[in-house]
């Protein structure tokens, strides 16, 4: 009997994959033929298109080896004259219509009305980027871009992205007075008041992927090579460097980011933190210190060339008020990814020199990624750093999205072909969930901590110094660097943060921790039930530094948890709203859907389906009077 019981067991195993594709013919056709569903009762419940649709992404989500073999699948079905047709026709209605904002940034002016209409920024993002293929060397760049104009793809990326930025900023000036506005999940029902934006609020960000924006995006693996050599010859011999496989403890990370405490930047396990010394070596035509990983004269012009396309997005978006997020990608891009960031940084985010300057929050944010092991020290030491050289510390935390591809990629894990630069042992990243859980969370303390410090010492005043170089990175000696850092002007913000998560748990975490340090202040009324509720209220000095993001397409109830467990002017929840041609976004959608088994853990996918399906159920009920 039990032989019998267990063949039953692996024969239901073996047919969960055929079971969950059948299970989504039916809501597949409704979803081909929704035209004519009813729509929402109200003009705040999603159309039942968008649950049916949810209730099908998610479903195919569900089985691992269609997710896994997800950008193998479209990249053959797509290559197949009329089969083409009908995978880019249902890629449109799943997952590019779950996950993707529009085909250009004004289609997505709705979304963003939406969002806000429910109290939520995004962050927009024009999300063409190299595919993995493409990153381990294995193809080039393509996308619907090649050939429709004069100028190169990688340019009218570039171009694009300034677009993307006025959009985000005209839509950031119709809200400055205006009080009116579309509602989530809009219908022919009604609109809804969407608040006023204060001159100094933004709710919409901009993010950029770096390699997107090179004719070869190996130009940066160059430079991270380049980078790498010159900082394991400083730390030959150096017995004080930390191993990786642990950081220090959560007290002497909180005393080095606010300077009691110092390490030396070389130290700091790959990818280490940035140094002056990093774009120096680009100022020669090769550099010299190991000819195997020189770089090229193309290369350096490449790098040179992308610096000055940043400084015009960069310039730009100060123009108009709007945040840029600069992603981080795989770490053997990191490198290169950091130094040209934090010299941004030190260009755009420099504390103004008098109170009367208008310097709100940090225009240029960088992103922190917990599964690396250097994260906590990388990040303690960019807030000392930032203090001590008076510019303002953006970061955006979030996990990680390449753990796969970084373990495997690794000379560790035996292949033939890695493409890992990392000059330790072990892979960049940590073994466990439980490691990057334990890494992020004790990030996340350290960063509240220096927002309530930031808030406290914003009534100061300024003595700044000033960045050298020709990349805006200040050159002075690294003992410089243990300077008494400098007071902030009155009204400046010298931190701003965005937690990217969809932990519950993290999310709950960073409302305690500002709750417990005094930003966040509980007040109790009385809910439409008749019960009492209570919810925290947040200063603008509160939302001007910290938001949390989740991807658009996912994870909506915990976005929606946030917002109905706060109270603010401006929005504290923000969705990640990618955009972009179909062709172009697909390395995107393969890679969401590969994510999805990590962002959304051991059966997340499953309940993001039963969710919906719930939904579902619900609102056919109501249409027959039964009640929910």
């Amino acid at each position: 009997m039990q032989a019998l019981l267990s063949r039953l067991s692996r024969t239901r195993l073996r047919g969960a994959p055929l079971f969950l594709l059948s299970a989504t013919a039916l809501p597949t056709y409704i979803l081909l033929n929704s035209d004519s569903l009813p729509s929402p009762a109200t003009p705040y419940q999603q159309p039942l298109r968008s649950l049916i649709r949810s209730y099908v992404v998610y479903s195919l989500c569900s089985i691992p080896v269609l997710v896994d073999n997800s950008p193998r699948l479209l990249e053959t079905f797509t290559k197949i004259p009329g089969l083409r047709e009908v995978t880019f026709g249902l890629v449109r209605i799943t997952f590019f219509d779950q996950f993707v904002g529009g085909e250009t940034a004004s289609t997505t002016l709705p979304i963003l009305q939406a969002l806000r209409a429910a109290n939520k920024g995004a962050i927009f993002a024009y999300s063409v980027e190299v595919d993995e293929q493409e990153a381990k060397g294995t193809t080039s760049k393509k996308g619907s871009l090649e050939g429709s104009s004069g100028f190169p793809p990688h340019k009218r990326i570039v171009e694009e992205i300034i677009r993307c930025i006025d959009v985000a900023a005209d839509f950031e000036d119709t809200l400055r007075g205006a009080r009116t506005a579309t509602v989530p999940y809009q219908t022919i029902t009604g609109t809804g008041t969407i608040p006023s934006t204060s001159d100094n609020g933004c709710g919409t960000w901009v993010a950029i992927k770096l390699t997107a924006m090179l004719p070869n995006a190996h130009a940066l693996i160059s430079l991270s090579k380049c980078i790498t050599s010159a900082r394991e010859q400083m730390t030959q011999g150096n017995s004080e460097r930390f191993s990786g496989a642990s950081y220090p403890q959560f007290e002497r990370l909180l005393d080095i980011s606010k300077g009691g405490d110092s390490i030396r930047a070389e130290l700091i396990p790959f990818p280490g933190t940035p140094l002056p010394s990093d774009l120096e070596i680009l100022k020669g035509s090769k550099h010299t210190t190991n000819d195997k990983m020189a770089m090229t004269t193309q290369d350096i012009d490449d790098i040179y060339d992308l610096y000055n396309d940043l400084v015009k997005i960069c310039t730009r978006a100060q123009e108009r008020g709007i945040k840029v997020l600069l992603d981080a990608e795989y770490s053997w891009y990191q490198p290169a990814i950091d130094a040209l960031t934090f010299a941004l940084m030190q260009k755009f985010n420099a504390l103004p020199p008098s109170p009367s300057a208008s310097q709100v929050r940090p225009l240029i944010y960088g992103t922190y990624q917990a599964y690396l092991r250097r994260t906590p020290l990388h990040l303690a030491y960019s807030m000392k750093h930032a203090r001590e050289n008076n510019y303002a510390l953006g970061v955006k935390l979030v996990r990680g999205a390449y753990h796969h591809s970084e373990v495997s990629s690794h000379p560790t894990s035996g292949s033939s072909t890695s493409q890992s630069i990392s000059p330790d042992p072990y892979p960049p990243v940590w073994s466990t969930k439980p490691e990057t859980d334990e890494a992020y969370n004790d990030c996340v303390r350290i960063i509240i901590s220096a927002v309530k410090d930031d808030i406290d010492k914003s009534s100061g005043t300024s003595t700044p110094r000033e960045a050298a170089g020709r990349f805006g990175w200040a050159t002075e000696a690294l003992t410089s660097w243990t300077k008494s850092p400098p007071k902030v002007n009155p009204g400046h913000v010298g931190f701003g943060v965005l937690f990217g998560t969809h932990n519950w748990d993290s999310c709950n975490l960073i409302l305690d921790e500002l709750r417990k340090v005094g930003l966040g202040k509980v007040v109790t009324f009385v809910g439409e039930n008749g019960k009492e509720v209570e919810k925290m209220e947040l200063s603008n000095g509160v939302t001007q530094r910290v938001a949390i993001g989740q991807l658009y397409g996912m994870y909506d109830d915990l976005t929606d948890s946030i917002v109905h467990q706060t109270i603010s002017s401006e929005p504290l929840a923000v969705k990640y709203l990618p955009y972009g041609g179909i062709k172009d976004v697909l390395p995107y959608l393969s890679r969401r859907a590969i994510e999805n088994k990590s962002v959304l853990g051991e059966g997340g996918a499953a309940r993001e389906r039963q969710r919906a399906g719930r939904d579902i159920r619900k609102r056919i009920m109501g249409w027959f009077g039964v009640p929910e």
